[in-house]
């Protein structure tokens, strides 16, 4: 009897003591809660750990859509740079250094005869250049008959206009007008054949004269304070021809057309 009650004393604390572990032990719930704590803890750190490499992948992302559109406007601004048809962009004509210089010059030049139009080198020359042409340099006194039947002899020294022009500015064949401008505007014309014809003195038919560029008169040069220092000067073409309203003082230009 009393080996049974021992037996059954200890049944009772054996079963005691496995309720007490079923007791203590977790619920499944528990164990469920406690994984998806887990879970949660783990799936946070996860995103953490992956949140910089997202933006590092959203910042690329960006630095490519950037480049890209860069790129992309790049050929804009060459499509802009493009002609545009039917546009017509101003002609630069290349001009030698020493054709540029030249024109320059002769712009610049103060008391210059020029020489323009159909001529094969247009010219701009000063005084000195033309007393250089001792070739067609023609000196002699010229008779003169104005619209008041005034007459009277003056001595001149300049060039014939007509090797000056044949000779240095080269004459086109087509020309078929010269006129001679003087710097207000006052000017004669004349048909190649008439500047090269000889003139004439009434009082003395044998004398032969060449239409001139006068610079001196009477043994004197003409003053620059009184404008260009260039006169035509030309004689008769029969006896009674009044020359003198031909004799165009101060020219500037000398324009072949």
């Amino acid at each position: 009897m009393k080996k049974l009650l021992i037996i059954l004393l200890a049944i009772f604390l054996i079963l005691a003591g496995c309720s007490q572990n079923a007791a203590d032990a977790p619920s499944t719930n528990e164990i469920t809660d406690t994984n998806e704590e887990i879970k949660d803890e783990t799936s946070e750190n996860n995103e953490d750990a992956n949140k910089p490499e997202a933006e590092e992948d959203e910042k690329a992302e960006v630095d490519v859509s950037e480049n890209v559109s860069e790129e992309a406007a790049e050929p804009e601004a060459e499509e802009a740079t493009e002609e545009i048809p039917g546009r017509e962009e101003p002609i630069r004509e290349e001009v030698s250094e020493e054709g540029q210089a030249g024109e320059e010059q002769g712009e610049n030049i103060e008391n210059a005869l020029k020489i323009k139009g159909l001529v094969e080198k247009e010219l701009s020359l000063t005084l000195d250049e033309l007393k250089a042409m001792d070739d067609i340099i023609f000196e002699a006194d010229f008779y003169s008959l104005n619209n008041f039947g005034t007459t009277g002899y003056t001595r001149f020294k300049g060039v014939k206009l007509w090797d000056l022009l044949k000779n240095e500015a080269i004459i086109k064949a087509e020309a078929s007008k010269i006129s001679i401008i003087a710097q207000d505007g006052y000017s004669v014309e004349f048909t190649p054949e008439q500047v090269q014809m000889e003139y004439m003195d009434e009082t003395n038919p044998d004398n032969k004269y060449p239409m001139i560029i006068a610079w001196e008169e009477n043994g004197q040069e003409y003053s620059p304070d009184e404008g260009n220092t260039y006169k035509l000067v030309v004689g008769q073409k029969e006896p009674g021809d009044i020359n003198k309203p031909q004799w165009v003082s101060n020219i500037d230009l000398i324009l072949v057309e």
